[in-house]
C-alpha cells in the first residue's frame, strides 16, 4: 500500500482509549498540534467499527483496553486488513503484553505518560 505525505492538519487520527480521561487530554492535546481527531473509542470492536468508517491515517492504540478484545488483538485485525500505521500507548514499558505488541512492528510504542511532541514527531514521520 503506497501513501502519500499529507498536509498536517489533513491528517486524522483514531484514538483507542479506555480511560475517559486520558481519552479527553489526549484528544485535545492531538486537536491543538493541528490534527483531525475521530470520536475516541474504548474497545477494540468500537475501534474496527470505527476504522472501517472513518478511514483515519493513524491509530493511536491503547494496549490495555475494556472489552472482550484488547488493542493488540485489535491492532492485529487492523493490519490484516491492510491499515499498518498503528501507535501503541502503553501502561507497561515491558513484559508479554509489551512483547506481543512490538512483535506485531507498530510504528512505534509509547508508554504513559506520552510526551506529545514525541508523539507529533512519529505521527508525521508516518504519513
Amino acid at each position: 500500500m503506497k501513501y502519500e505525505k499529507k498536509n498536517q492538519s489533513r491528517i486524522k487520527i483514531l484514538l483507542v482509549e479506555d480511560e475517559a480521561i486520558t481519552a479527553l487530554a489526549m484528544t485535545g492535546a492531538l486537536q491543538s498540534m493541528g490534527y483531525v481527531t475521530c470520536k475516541p473509542v474504548a474497545t477494540g470492536e468500537k475501534a474496527l467499527q470505527s476504522l472501517a468508517r472513518e478511514n483515519p491515517d493513524v491509530v493511536l492504540m491503547d494496549i490495555s483496553l475494556t472489552g472482550d478484545m484488547d488493542g493488540i488483538e485489535a491492532a492485529r485485525k487492523m493490519m490484516e486488513s491492510g491499515h499498518h500505521r498503528i501507535i501503541f500507548i502503553t501502561g507497561y514499558s515491558s513484559g508479554e503484553l509489551y512483547e506481543r505488541a512490538n512483535a506485531l512492528n507498530p510504528l512505534a510504542i509509547f508508554t504513559k505518560p506520552v510526551k506529545p511532541l514525541d508523539l507529533k514527531s512519529t505521527i508525521d514521520a508516518a504519513v
